[in-house]
């Protein structure tokens, strides 16, 4: 019970910081049908388990009617893979797509009606015990089970058969996430059948092995971690990326200080306006379109070779033109790129960087 207790939690924690990188996503970048719906699949996750707690539960059962908590619990779970059916099985914004997932309100609200009925009939005593040989054999009980599990079934079937047809074409981070997603749902339509086959066995008594109800046990949680991890790769990875990314791009607008320093001293007015206090990558790209700007106001003092020799001929070259600016001002024979640039602030900067490291160490003076 302590390890379920600590799995929830977890699990809670981490679809909530799902949930609130969802919405940011959807406010920066807008949402469709598939995006909206994963929103909805983790915010009723996200509710499903924070429901789970015992405090929670107690609260619910104390407002509404002792077995209100646990109908609320699998409902949630329901409308949640009911939500991640389209996610997986309806991608894009394709009008006969979102009308096709209309459909699948169709099971989900029978399934919702059927927990809240049979929930009604179940014996008071009954209604908030854990499943077993004993409850099981309750008709009420056993329904509610079957209902509940059997939906579960069904849509984790349906995400299952979705994602393997994703594969095929994911790659990268994408895939992983995928694979991770595709463990976990397979883990958890083990957990369902099985626990399906229990109370089957139980209900008619022609078996009712407590083993099952382990094996059971044992694929959720399998499954919810591997869900878990899946669901928030994304999420983590891209976290990870920004940070690394910070810490990358502030590393390179320290290396190109010497080259910026040097440039922007002999020509000032390629700086641009600072207003703020503005992101790493912003800045990097400021230093870089300054940096180039003035290289491009001193080309004329640059020969032509400047183009073919090494980094520490170019820093020679450099000092040379500032010196020769400073003396004879702005030119007026025509400018030229002189240091090619890329398809990215990462392959734009890459040269810059290696000659801002031969002027740093150029002898000052």
């Amino acid at each position: 019970m302590i390890a379920v207790g600590i799995l929830n939690t977890v699990a809670a924690v981490v679809f909530t910081a799902a949930l609130c990188w969802r919405l940011e996503q959807i406010r920066r970048e807008g949402g469709g049908l598939q995006s909206i719906a994963m929103t909805i699949a983790i915010a009723a996750l996200t509710l499903a388990f924070v429901v789970s707690g015992a405090d929670v539960t107690e609260a619910i059962d104390t407002v509404t009617f002792t077995g209100a908590a646990r109908v609320l619990f699998y409902g949630l779970l329901a409308v949640g893979v009911a939500a991640l059916i389209i996610v997986f099985f309806f991608p894009g914004r394709s009008t006969s797509r979102e009308r096709r997932a209309g459909i699948e309100a169709v099971p989900l609200v029978v399934a919702l009606i059927g927990l809240q009925i049979t929930m009604l009939v179940i014996p008071i005593d009954l209604r908030t015990e854990g499943l077993s040989v004993w409850t099981a054999r309750n008709i009420a009980y056993a329904v509610f089970v079957l209902i509940a599990s059997g939906y579960l079934t069904y849509g984790f079937v349906a995400c299952v058969r979705s994602i393997r047809r994703f594969l095929q074409l994911a790659e990268g981070y994408l895939r992983t996430s995928l694979v991770l997603l595709l463990i976990g749902l397979m883990s958890l339509t083990a957990g369902a059948v099985t626990q399906i086959v229990f109370v089957i066995g139980s209900a008619t008594r022609t078996f009712g092995q407590g083993r099952l109800l382990d094996v059971s046990g044992v694929c959720s949680a399998v499954g919810v971690v591997a869900f878990l991890v899946g669901i928030s790769y994304p999420m983590l990875r891209a976290r990870w990326h920004a940070i690394t990314s910070r810490r990358r791009y502030r590393r390179e607008i320290d290396a190109l200080g010497p080259l910026w320093e040097l440039v922007t001293e002999a020509v000032p007015e390629v700086v641009l306006p600072v207003g703020g206090a503005p992101a790493p990558a912003l800045l990097l790209h400021r230093r870089v379109v300054e940096i180039r700007d003035a290289l491009t106001q001193l080309s004329p003092y640059l020969t032509d070779d400047f183009e073919v020799v090494d980094d520490a001929a170019r820093a020679d070259m450099i000092w040379a033109a500032v010196e020769e600016y400073a003396v004879a001002g702005p030119p007026r024979a025509p400018v030229r790129d002189v240091v090619p640039g890329g398809a990215d602030i990462e392959s734009d900067a890459a040269p810059l960087l290696r000659l801002s490291e031969a002027v740093a160490a150029q002898p000052v003076g």
